[in-house]
């Protein structure tokens, strides 16, 4: 009897130290279950607050035209957009010193939770298991975004119009030996932006001219689709969009028929899509549109001016694209389409050894 009872003496012993062990290894998992599982949280949401901080800094750098000053600021807004778990859900706070530039066009933003900066996440249990450590979790993010030029998009209207070349003469026609080089004499970044162009249409058998425009068929020739020609969709695309991606190097028919009427018709429409719209000077911006981005802000492409109009096997004119710039347009009068040139965020190609151009795309690289 005295055995039997001294076995279960010690059966309740071990039976109490497999419970205590128990509920420590429960508790550890409980530690793991909450206190990671809000570590993993503040990390999700503070790298979904870096990269949208970062695109936002990429695209306010390139509308500024590299500033660094812009980028950081929009980087600063958009992170403070976003909520991160802190002790409850807070903005993303950052300041200047975590925006870099690791390149001209790239910008890296870094997002933080930590004792260092102020704004660590509370926890529940660490400090329950390890009593020398703070219930204090330490957490950041990094996400870099670059700007890219853009070398093919979509909608683009059905003009183009010759590039800018060095007229020695001043009478708007390119003369055979007048310099041109896309890169020095072109319509280009920063220089032009803001500046104002008039378009007029140009007949398809004329010599190129400075600022006026040949009516052109999409597809491209090159590219084996149909080439849709005519009126009415030419009227068309000036209004909406084609949805072929013209790019660099595309060889764009020349319209034949007589598109002062349709032209006419196409930019009234346009205009009437978003008629309160207007350039604002001061700010070198458009103001007074109904959409995020007016509609008015028009891609076309440009051709080379030495080069001119070509002829392919079965004698159809034709015009390499050379450049794609964007323009808003500001008002018809008479034949004459008033537009200055910007920049525009766009989906597209990316060309990495492009020069920086009109279009663009800011891509997370990090």
């Amino acid at each position: 009897m005295r055995n039997c009872r001294k076995l279960l003496v010690e059966e309740r012993g071990a039976t109490a130290i497999v419970v205590v062990s128990s509920l420590v290894m429960i508790f550890a998992f409980a530690v793991i279950a909450i206190d990671m599982s809000l570590i993993q949280l503040a990390k999700c949401q503070l790298q979904n607050a870096a990269d949208a901080a970062a695109i936002a800094g990429a695209i306010a750098m390139a509308e500024a035209v590299g500033d660094q000053a812009a980028g950081t600021a929009g980087a600063i807004t958009f992170a403070g957009y976003n909520t991160a778990v802190q002790d409850t859900e807070k903005p993303v706070v950052i300041s200047a010193a975590d925006v870099t530039f690791p390149e001209a066009n790239r910008i890296r933003v870094r997002t933080h939770r930590t004792e260092a900066t102020g704004d660590p996440v509370s926890l529940y249990f660490l400090k329950v298991l390890d009593p020398v450590v703070s219930n204090l979790g330490n957490v950041s993010a990094v996400a870099s975004a670059s700007i890219f030029p853009v070398s093919g998009s979509d909608c683009l209207k059905p003009w183009c119009f010759p590039d800018k070349w060095d007229d020695t003469n001043n009478d708007s026609l390119y003369d055979v030996g007048e310099f041109y080089d896309p890169d020095i004499t072109g319509y280009k970044i920063p220089d032009h932006l803001g500046v104002q162009i008039i378009l007029k249409l140009i007949n398809s058998s004329a010599s190129p001219r400075m600022g006026w425009f040949y009516a052109v068929n999409f597809a491209p020739i090159n590219t084996g689709e149909p080439v849709i020609t005519g009126a009415n969709a030419y009227r068309e695309w000036i209004w909406t969009c084609e949805p072929y991606m013209i790019s660099i190097g595309d060889q764009l028919q020349i319209e034949p028929g007589n598109m002062i009427g349709p032209t006419g018709q196409g930019v009234r429409d346009l205009i009437d899509l978003d008629p309160n719209a207007y350039w604002d000077a001061s700010t070198g911006t458009v103001q007074g549109s109904d959409f995020p981005t007016s509609p008015r802000i028009i891609k076309v492409a440009t051709f080379d001016p030495s080069v001119g109009t070509e002829s392919d096997a079965s004698g159809r004119d034709y015009l390499t694209v050379v450049k794609i710039v964007v323009v808003f347009v500001e008002s018809l009068q008479g034949k004459e389409v008033i537009g200055r040139f910007m920049r525009k965020l766009t989906d597209g190609e990316i060309c990495t050894d492009c020069s920086e151009g009109f279009l663009y795309r800011a891509v997370l690289v990090e």
